[in-house]
């Protein structure tokens, strides 16, 4: 019984020490090796985990009717962005609808890159979602439903591209500060995330890398 008290005689000590050898190091690159599922990466609300399947170097994410402009739980899965230049590649599979990276900052700001296989053909898009306005800004038509995707980015940019075949090809790029907390609102940030997107489509994610200048 009695009032709760903490620190030393009710006072915070304002410095001390920890006994140890112990060399801080910043985190540069970020793998699915290096980070893990449960830990490193994030979901939106209450994700079903019957649609993830994590291997060493692929994750897998199965895609419902949900959507990245619904309040809802998508097929999801995000790392947060930490510094404004990096460099994001990842080699994508769609079975049968839509898949790849999005630079998430809420459903209603967002710039996706992904590659669409439906009754038209397979493409990679680059959308861009800000506000009421959405479009597919630009796209490539492709061959096969597999593509190494890339996103890099400084300050005032985001810059999209896709490699096939050893050639890399330009989607052009976006302003960073759309998805920025000053225009959309928010206060945790831009996500790094990988998406699925149509019932029971299956998408293949390998060699994720995000490396930072």
């Amino acid at each position: 019984d009695g009032w709760f008290s903490a620190g030393q005689n009710g006072e915070v000590v304002r410095s001390f020490e920890i006994k140890g050898d112990f060399v801080q190091q910043e985190k540069k690159v970020y793998t699915f090796q290096n980070t893990d599922p449960k830990i490193d990466w994030c979901y939106l609300r209450h994700p079903n985990f019957e649609n993830y399947i994590f291997q060493d170097n692929k994750y897998i994410l199965i895609g419902t009717d949900i959507t990245l402009d619904d309040k809802d739980s998508p097929a999801f899965i995000a790392l947060r962005q930490k510094d404004f230049e990096m460099e994001i590649t990842c080699d994508v599979k769609v079975l049968d609808g839509e898949g790849g990276i999005t630079l998430y900052m809420d459903e209603n700001h967002h710039y996706d890159l992904a590659i669409l296989k439906d009754t038209n053909g397979i493409k990679v898009i680059k959308k861009l979602n800000i506000g009421d306005i959405k479009t597919v800004h630009n796209y490539i038509n492709i061959s096969s439903s597999q593509a190494q995707l890339i996103i890099r980015s400084d300050n005032l940019r985001y810059y999209f591209g896709v490699q096939l075949d050893g050639q890399e090809y330009d989607l052009g790029s976006a302003q960073t500060r759309y998805l920025s907390s000053e225009v959309a609102g928010g206060f945790t940030g831009v996500m790094i995330g990988l998406y699925a997107l149509g019932d029971n489509n299956t998408v293949e994610f390998e060699n994720f890398k995000c490396v930072y200048k």
